[in-house]
């Protein structure tokens, strides 16, 4: 089957029905490129058509759903945007940008609200899936300096084993760049259900994800399916795990600062 968008519209164009065209014309009279880093509910709401008809419309071009469909936009998109005389500065001007913009969107009081619910946690679990869980353990590594014990789980069986064990004492602080990841949303789904806090980090609050947010974050780490292993795409995450970390230092700096002296001490001699 022809693997360009338009190609494949062709094929299914006679048998549209309305909201199709309504999808169809979205496609043709916008950038894909910029289409393509679009969430599922970001997409649906700028075509003013429903999730479930936008996802119908995917299975009609004979794709499993809306994933496979950005993947074929961006397979669709033949213009370059980089600069082949400066990569190097393309990168880091992305990720300043990035940077910056995450800054203008920070939440104080959303801020301070995850900052006491961490503090009054029990148990704290930091989960993300794929290029998201490194976040997850940068959180980790980060809040266990401080004498906070984090813990971090990666393979997406122990995620929901460990959800099914929450209570509501304990919190939960889920990473997801889309916010519409099927194993991190199910773990939200468990978590609510039992009552547990959920702090969502991720860049589409308007996400299948973000309704189970008692507290959601919001990050600029915008990418297209053919470059979301970038660090571009990891960088705001890592920035507001910073802040979130710094707030906490605030409101726990002598317990903190001691953890931090005893943490570096105790890694000393693994050093030459």
């Amino acid at each position: 089957m022809a693997e360009n968008v338009f190609d494949r519209i062709e094929l299914i164009k006679q048998h549209a029905t309305k909201q199709d065209n309504a999808i169809i014309k979205c496609l043709a009279s916008n950038n894909i490129s910029n289409l393509s880093y679009l969430s599922i509910t970001e997409f649906a709401a700028f075509c003013n058509v429903a999730e479930s008809t936008l996802l119908r419309f995917c299975r009609k071009l004979g794709l499993r759903g809306y994933s496979e469909f950005r993947m074929l936009l961006a397979q669709s998109n033949t213009e370059y945007t980089g600069d082949s005389g400066d990569f190097a500065f393309n990168i880091m001007n992305n990720m300043t940008t990035a940077l910056h913009s995450t800054y203008e969107l920070i939440n104080r009081e959303n801020l301070e609200k995850a900052v006491s619910i961490l503090l009054g946690a029990k148990r704290i679990y930091c989960m993300g899936s794929g290029n998201s869980g490194v976040a997850a353990e940068e959180m980790r590594n980060k809040f266990l300096r401080f004498g906070i014990h984090a813990f971090h789980l990666t393979d997406s069986h122990f995620q929901t084993i460990a959800t099914s064990t929450l209570t509501a004492d304990d919190v939960l602080v889920l990473f997801s760049v889309s916010g519409s990841t099927k194993d991190i949303i199910g773990v939200a789904q468990t978590a609510k259900q039992i009552g547990a806090k959920l702090i969502i980090i991720t860049n589409y609050l308007k996400s299948p994800l973000s309704m189970y947010a008692d507290v959601p974050l919001h990050v600029v780490t915008k990418s297209a399916p053919l470059d979301s292993g970038s660090l571009v795409a990891k960088i705001s995450q890592l920035y507001v795990i910073d802040v979130l970390a710094a707030a906490v230092f605030k409101r726990t700096e002598d317990l903190s600062q001691k953890n931090l002296e005893r943490t570096a001490i105790a890694v000393l001699d693994k050093e030459l």
